[in-house]
């Protein structure tokens, strides 16, 4: 008997999972901290998404992976790459894959809309969480969407670990988008304390990734051929992070991680674990890639062996003014996979810095990156654009350091008065990044002094 005489055939559902999901390419949206959209283009691009063409009826064609809206970023390609994106993305949120899209001018056409789609493909016996959002459409009621939704969809009743379903209607036209992660990506699958306002670990890597941009170019009046990919086995590549006002030192820990390789999605639990096309060979294999050793702007020499100290190849000096972070940085240090002298919280102000202590925390050939997320809004109980204007005028001393601020929208012309180098206007290689966070706008900033 040979050995295909020996495997049970595949069922119905195995057939359609292969033909429908797995196989076939689908459309996916990440969602992104408002501002960082072509950040994420050129992360998903650096992690290696291997898209596919995307040809509408009237036979126009769009390949690649491109900014579809404040915060959104779509691609298509099959759903092995949206799972790579999910396990390497560190700026991303979330990733969504689309499953169906209709007309729905009305309640009769939602429904069939969604009796329509083949559930067990994608839900399996979970249960669902489902959120809508309507702009410029006749079903308007996002409750009454969400009930004739749930009534077409089997099963009804909420898993312990649901699935997310997220419905989006506009200008009568209905579009169901099933979240591959589940919690959302910034959430890096370790215990982590937090200070006052903590800063999101996306926000954080994604201007890492665009201050390493800068801090790569070997030329500083232009950023032509710079690359977030900088190897350490070049020591002109050596980087020093300062990151001055630690809070919980996310900073830190992400540039630690980053410069360890660890795969921000390695630890975690995702929705897509528990979807009925999960295949965990294909997810080890995917984690096994050469994307465990490259998916980060940042790494260390392919010739340090496991054993070896980090801090030769990369240091990060992180402190605060106040006690309490402190001691929050060396718990969430202590209870991370990250070696135990890569992070050393000092307590210290900002203000007392000089050029020198960086230059004694690291080699000559060094370039520093100073990383700044000062107090805002509720965070601040004084003059606000006096600090602002403080910490600009303090800037101008790290001549040739790249600095990575956020500032609010309100306080960002007393900081470029000051320290005109992070002004676009007068530095060509300064760049202004429009986001948010926490409810506030704030605008990212980046530069080399």
């Amino acid at each position: 008997m040979n050995s295909s005489e020996n495997k049970s055939p595949e069922s119905n559902l195995e057939k359609r999972l292969k033909r429908q999901v797995i196989g076939k390419p689908h459309r996916f949206m990440a969602v992104v901290p408002l501002g960082f959209e072509e950040t994420l283009v050129e992360e998903l691009k650096y992690i290696g998404v291997e898209c596919v063409q995307d040809c509408t009826a009237n036979g126009n064609c769009a390949a690649g992976i491109k900014v579809a809206g404040d915060g959104k970023v779509e691609f298509t390609a099959k759903i092995t790459e949206a799972w790579k994106a999910v396990a390497y993305s560190r700026i991303a949120n979330r990733v969504l894959m689309e499953i169906a899209t209709f007309k729905a001018e009305n309640f009769g056409q939602l429904e069939k809309g969604v009796a329509a789609v083949p559930w067990e493909l994608y839900l399996g016996e979970m249960g669902v969480v489902i959120h809508v959002t309507c702009r410029h459409s006749r079903l308007y009621h996002s409750d009454a969407v969400e009930e004739r939704i749930r009534k077409n969809i089997t099963p009804t009743d909420h898993a312990s670990a649901p699935q997310h379903l997220y419905v989006n209607l506009q200008d009568d036209r209905c579009t169901l988008w099933l979240d591959l992660a589940g919690e959302e990506l910034y959430k890096r699958g370790h215990e982590r304390f937090v200070a006052e306002a903590p800063l999101k670990e996306t926000i954080a890597a994604a201007m890492i990734f665009e201050s390493a941009k800068i801090a790569s170019t070997n030329n500083p009046k232009s950023t032509e051929g710079a690359t977030p990919h900088l190897k350490a086995s070049d020591a002109s590549a050596l980087i020093t992070f300062i990151d001055p006002m630690a809070g919980s030192g996310t900073f830190s820990l992400e540039a630690a991680y980053i410069a360890n390789g660890l795969i921000p999605g390695k630890c975690r639990d995702f929705a897509l674990k528990h979807q009925p096309a999960f295949k965990e060979g294909t997810w080890n294999f995917i984690l096994k890639g050469r994307h465990s050793e490259t998916a980060a702007p940042l790494r260390h020499s392919e010739e340090r062996s496991d054993e070896e100290s980090t801090t030769n190849l990369l240091s990060i000096i992180t402190s605060d003014i106040s006690e309490r972070p402190i001691d929050i940085i060396k718990h969430n240090v202590e209870v991370s996979p990250l070696p135990a002298d890569i992070i050393n919280p000092q307590l210290k102000d900002f203000f007392s810095y000089t050029i020198e202590d960086f230059q004694k925390a690291s080699s000559e050939s060094a370039r520093n990156i100073i990383l700044l997320n000062p107090p805002y809004g509720k965070r601040l109980a004084f003059d606000a654009p006096k600090l602002y204007t403080k910490i600009g005028l303090k800037l101008n001393e790290f001549k040739g350091a790249v600095i990575a601020i956020l500032a609010p929208k309100d306080c960002t012309g007393n900081l470029l008065k000051a320290c005109p180098a992070l002004n676009p206007s007068n530095n060509p290689e300064a760049k202004l990044i429009e986001t948010s966070h926490g409810g506030f706008s704030l605008n990212a900033i980046f530069a080399r002094i």
